[in-house]
């Protein structure tokens, strides 16, 4: 049997939170002790925010769902049973459920009872609506008891175990665990009222009156750096938070770290730093916290401290050593390239049939010049390790670039027959198809790069390349509208390009050239939409969001503009073209404050440039 759960309505003052999670709870927790067919249903809707699309939480209205939303669902999956409800607040601590289950086929619910309990009798409701969920369902109830395990919660004799005796830390817990879900269901793409303040502050309240709860220990730990990693919330209400949690829990390493993690997403790795070394220290032989204090360090232009991590994290692993790619990071950013090689065959020396070590071991030589040997060292690593794949995956460029085109393409079509998926490889095995003369064999590898589900800029990539090779006389068209750009005659390079706007739909250079035609032509609403369509299809490209500020701007459309850039620079971190644009956007729009300091920022990234000057000269007046 199939059970569908709804998030409980919530009504007469009732916390929507809490309405969504009870139900949610309950239905967790029979699904994992019974391995049941239950899916928890999420009503989100995707809106747009200053042309960002963005992911926002429906409510249901003030009681049970109606029966035409029920015969629906019935009719759209293929459910047997759904279960819904309507939480009440009755007063300052007591409250309702109204609790139905509806069976596919029924006129009439084939369960509808409320129950009333306040605050303390919270575990005792629960218990009841997970018995019922089993009666229902027809599951034994209450299942045998089991110990926790990574996967599986533990059961008791009296069903799950809550993790808590006290019911008001598990009421704030699951309220606050409420925005922790959105975020992810969102991806981080929070509608822009959303403040995870009040989240953070009954999660908070829960650790207090439980500190030994980790339900509420752990959920505000994994919100903490989801709002980071997204830059959602208040660094400050973030960072108070996981201080606090330190202190509750000074033995503990996870809020240390976690601090660390906040510290580094908005670039202070100087303190970022010094959390994961308190963390280093409550953790003492955890490899990964090495790591993650060596990245830190070497980000914070600590390279002799990063290294002497990175080295504890090296002897603290196992075989496969994920360290030693961060150590030869550093030795070769400290001109000691030459020591890389040495560090890949310690590896090999204790463990003989690393392939992967064997494989860096003979990039190390070559990237020190070393070609002969590093040939041999490939050769030998064949002869030697019995998993050869790794080996011929990066021997396979080396021997392309060297001409031995025959044999690299059977190396990559070896690679492939074990990971045929593999984006990566199957691109290098399509350039190396390419250089061989081959190109007639290109789209096919092409085609499954986009069968296999790529990254949506390695999609615009890997389409453009597609269309170059199957659309020639398309493609010429769009490079003469290019040279008319180019001679000073926007408007007609925005003629000739309108009429293969259905046919080049998925060509991002097309609406790049689109874009920049009609933004040159001032033909500004256009060039808009030409260039909301070329980041549509490929969100990485740089010069993209260039277009639509330029676009924006020509129409006073600053704030929009703002938002977008600020949402760009998020997702692209590294790109000074995107800050130089979200700075000007900032300054046209009235952040200047906010200006100021991405400029000065970008002053000291960049360095001195007569070129730029101008702009920074806008953005600071």
């Amino acid at each position: 049997m199939k059970l569908a759960v709804l998030p409980f309505a919530a009504v007469d003052g009732a916390s929507p939170e809490l309405g969504r999670q009870i139900a949610n709870f309950a239905a967790e927790a029979v699904r994992s002790a019974t391995e049941s067919d239950i899916q928890q249903v999420n009503f989100l809707a995707q809106i747009d925010q200053g042309g960002i699309p963005r992911v926002q939480i429906l409510n249901l209205a003030e009681g049970l769902a109606e029966k035409q939303m029920l015969d629906q669902l019935f009719s759209q999956s293929p459910v047997d049973m759904v279960m819904d409800g309507a939480l009440r607040q009755t007063g300052d601590k007591g409250f309702s459920i109204e609790l139905r289950f509806s069976k596919r086929g029924e006129s009439e619910p084939v369960y509808h009872e409320t129950h009333e309990f306040a605050v303390m009798g919270l575990f005792a409701v629960l218990r009841t609506i997970m018995a019922e969920i089993a009666a229902q369902m027809e599951l034994p109830w209450p299942p045998a008891p089991r110990e926790a395990t990574e996967t599986q919660p533990e059961i008791g004799p009296d069903g799950p175990v809550f993790g808590t005796d006290s019911a008001e830390a598990f009421i704030n817990f699951l309220q606050g665990y409420d925005a922790l879900i959105y975020i992810q269901q969102a991806q981080g793409r929070v509608v822009q009222e959303f403040n995870p303040d009040d989240s953070i502050e009954v999660l908070l309240t829960s650790v207090r009156a439980d500190p030994e709860f980790e339900g509420s220990y752990q959920a505000l730990i994994a919100l903490a750096r989801m709002l980071a990693g997204n830059q959602i919330g208040s660094f400050e209400k973030t960072r108070d938070a996981l201080k606090e949690l330190e202190a509750i829990r000074p033995d503990d390493f996870t809020a240390y770290f976690a601090l660390g993690e906040v510290y580094q997403a908005v670039g202070d790795m100087n303190h970022a730093a010094d959390e994961y070394e308190k963390a280093v220290q409550r953790s003492p032989f955890d490899p990964a916290l090495y790591v993650r204090l060596g990245i830190a360090q070497m980000q914070g232009n600590m390279p002799v401290n990063a290294e002497r991590n990175f080295r504890k994290a090296f002897d603290l692993e196992g075989e496969d050593k994920p360290s030693g790619d961060y150590l030869a990071m550093v030795l070769a950013q400290t001109n000691r390239g030459h020591e890389i090689p040495a560090l890949w065959k310690s590896i090999i020396d204790a463990h003989p049939n690393n392939a992967v070590a064997h494989a860096k071991y003979a990039m190390a030589l070559f990237q020190n010049g070393q070609e002969d040997a590093a040939d041999a060292a490939f050769e030998s690593a064949l002869a030697t390790v019995e998993e050869k794949s790794p080996v011929k995956r990066f021997y396979a460029p080396r021997l392309a670039a060297k001409g031995e085109l025959d044999r690299a393409m059977d190396f990559y079509e070896d690679v492939l027959d074990e990971a045929p998926n593999d984006i990566p490889t199957l691109l290098e095995y399509a350039q190396t198809l390419q250089k061989a003369d081959r190109e007639f064999e290109v789209p096919q590898v092409l085609q499954k790069v986009l069968n296999s589900n790529p990254d949506p800029n390695t999609r615009a990539q890997a389409m453009s390349w597609l269309i170059e090779i199957e659309q020639p006389k398309r493609v010429e068209s769009v490079l003469n509208a290019e040279k008319k750009i180019n001679d000073g005659d926007p408007a007609g390079a925005a003629r000739e390009l309108k009429p293969l706007k259905n046919w080049m739909a998925d060509y991002w250079k097309f609406w790049a050239l689109y874009a920049s035609a009609l933004n040159s032509a001032e033909e500004y609403p256009e060039g808009e939409e030409a260039a909301r369509k070329l980041l549509e299809i490929f969100p990485g490209c740089e010069p993209g969001y260039g277009e639509l500020v330029r676009a924006l701007s020509g129409q006073d459309k600053h704030e929009e503009a703002y938002l977008i850039l600020q949402n760009a620079a998020r997702q692209l971190p590294q790109s000074l073209s995107i800050r130089i644009n979200y700075a000007l956007a900032a300054k046209r729009s009235g952040h200047v404050d906010e200006a100021r300091e991405l400029a000065k920022f970008l002053r000291e990234a960049i360095g001195p440039n007569d070129e730029l000057e101008p702009v920074f000269a806008e953005i600071e007046s």
